[in-house]
Formats: structure tokens, C-alpha cells, sequence
């Protein structure tokens, strides 16, 4: 396992200057197997997955929602033309391989986008994303992306419903000092008759504090957003009630058909909050506080 060592430090009476050179000669041959272990030791839990309040964590993250709350949900294109690199590939496990930016983007236009289709989606994301830096030779030139999300589907004047979840991963890579989305895999797809059962998504306090704070309405007025007993809670003119976590930014009402939507701005901070009524929207209130 060592490297081979050459120096006899049985000498029989040596003289204390040969003994010190041959000395010094064997730590530095046992130092040339230590000190490479202890780098690729130190390397890979450096660039293990990063926290959330890092730099890079939220980059990626005001990447995510440019890609889904705006372009996905809202079918703004100009965020894709902008976020996807020339050589982009998707990889689906139900509707195979999208070879190119160009066929992926007349997919959008023509499909989930095209203004005379009826059915219109929306995705959220659940729980919290993981990312991974990829460096060479101490560089950072990408990141790994991962997820799980979840879509709805409503078409005409019907009730939103949901749809299916799936787990995704992203390849970003720095392109001209710019994250460029390069690789997508989207898999372990899941109905709404599988998952209806399941419990998705537990946020922690921090996470929850995010929402917290003062909120206008419209119709309501003044939208408060608190803490308690480890869930949100929200009074709003006479309803006073916890509100169930459905997604990392979709909450629901424990006894009526109600669904709240908070809003993030590019820089994934809270700017508004959404109401649903069976899948219309009733109120929108602009954080205040």
C-alpha cells in the first residue's frame, strides 16, 4: 500500500547526520502516499451537495423558477430561449429523447404553450432542491441540479386538478460566464391516483419563514402570514386557519376548496400571494411586510 521505501534504519551506530538524512528521506516517502489521500479526502467532501444559503444554491434555484414559474407556468419563451443552451438535450421516461434546443422549443410552442389548446398546466416544486458543484481542477464549470416536481392540469373553465409528479435533474453549465441549462432527465413519473395518498412535502421552519409577514388584498384587505405549532397560518378578514404544505410554495385550506400560491421574484424572494377557489383565481395580495 505504501510506496516502496529503500532506507535501512537499522544502521549500526550510525552518525547522528546520516541518521537524521535517512530519517527525514523515510517521512518523505510515507508523506508522498499521505498527503495525495488527504487531498482526495478534503476534495470530495468540499464539493459534496452545497447548502441552501450559498451563492450558487440560490443562483440555480432563481434559475429554476425562471424556467418553470415563468416559462413553464405563464409560457413566457424568451426565459428559454435565454436559459437553454445550444446543446441541450431532454431525456423523458415516457415521451423519449428531444435532441435539440430547436426541436424542444417548437414542442413548447406547439404543445403545452399553443394558445388554442385548451388544457393548460402548471408546475410546482416539492419539497427542496439539492445541487451538486462540478469543478475541474478546483474550477467550477457546473452543477448538478436535482428535484422532485409536481404538475396540474386545468382545460377551460373546470377546476384545476392534479396531474402526475416526477424527479428531475439538470445539468447547468457556465457558458460565456452564463448558467445555460444542458442535459434534462425527467423520470419516475407518477399519477394522481398513485401519489393522492401520499404525504409529499415537510418544510422546515426556516424554510416556512420565508412566507411569513404582512400581505394586501384587493377584496380581503390585510393577509397576515404567521408561524404555529410548526405550521403556516393565515388570518385574513374572518378566516383564521392553518394551512396545509402541498408543495415548497403551494399550501391548502384544511376544510374548504382553497389553494395559496406564494410567488417568488428572479432574486427567490416572496412577493405576492395567489388564491384559488376549485382551481380559479379569487384574490392576489402583494407582500407589504
Amino acid at each position: 500500500m505504501f510506496a516502496k521505501c529503500n532506507y535501512n534504519l537499522t544502521l549500526t551506530n550510525p552518525k547522528p547526520e546520516v541518521k537524521s538524512i535517512v530519517l527525514r528521506a523515510f517521512i518523505f516517502d510515507i508523506m508522498k502516499f499521505f498527503i495525495p489521500l488527504l487531498y482526495l479526502l478534503n476534495f470530495s467532501f468540499s464539493y459534496a451537495q452545497i447548502e441552501i444559503n450559498s451563492e450558487l444554491f440560490q443562483t440555480l434555484k432563481a434559475k429554476d423558477s425562471l424556467l418553470f414559474d415563468r416559462a413553464f407556468n405563464a409560457c413566457e419563451s424568451n426565459y428559454l430561449q435565454e436559459l437553454i443552451s445550444e446543446d441541450f438535450e431532454f431525456y423523458h421516461d415516457q415521451s423519449g429523447i428531444t435532441n435539440s434546443k430547436e426541436t424542444f422549443l417548437i414542442g413548447m410552442k406547439q404543445g403545452i404553450c399553443n394558445p388554442n389548446n385548451p388544457t393548460k398546466s402548471r408546475r410546482e416544486l416539492v419539497g427542496t432542491l439539492k445541487v451538486f458543484p462540478l469543478f475541474d481542477n478546483g474550477k467550477l464549470y457546473g452543477a448538478i441540479q436535482m428535484g422532485t416536481h409536481r404538475f396540474f392540469e386545468k382545460t377551460g373553465n373546470t377546476p384545476e386538478h392534479a396531474g402526475s409528479t416526477a424527479a428531475f435533474t439538470h445539468l447547468w453549465i457556465m457558458e460565456n460566464n452564463e448558467w445555460k441549462l444542458t442535459r434534462v432527465l425527467s423520470y419516475d413519473h407518477k399519477s394522481n391516483s398513485v401519489i393522492k395518498n401520499e404525504t409529499l412535502v415537510t418544510l422546515s421552519l426556516s424554510e416556512l419563514k420565508k412566507f411569513t409577514g404582512s400581505y394586501e388584498a384587493p377584496t380581503t384587505g390585510k393577509v397576515t402570514i404567521s408561524i404555529e405549532d410548526g405550521s403556516l397560518f393565515i388570518q385574513a378578514g374572518k378566516m383564521q386557519s392553518k394551512l396545509i404544505t402541498k408543495g415548497e410554495f403551494t399550501f391548502s385550506h384544511d376544510q374548504a376548496p382553497l389553494t395559496f400560491e406564494f410567488i417568488r421574484n428572479e432574486m427567490g424572494n416572496i412577493t405576492k400571494l395567489k388564491v384559488f377557489e376549485n382551481g380559479n383565481l379569487v384574490e392576489e395580495a402583494i407582500k407589504i411586510d
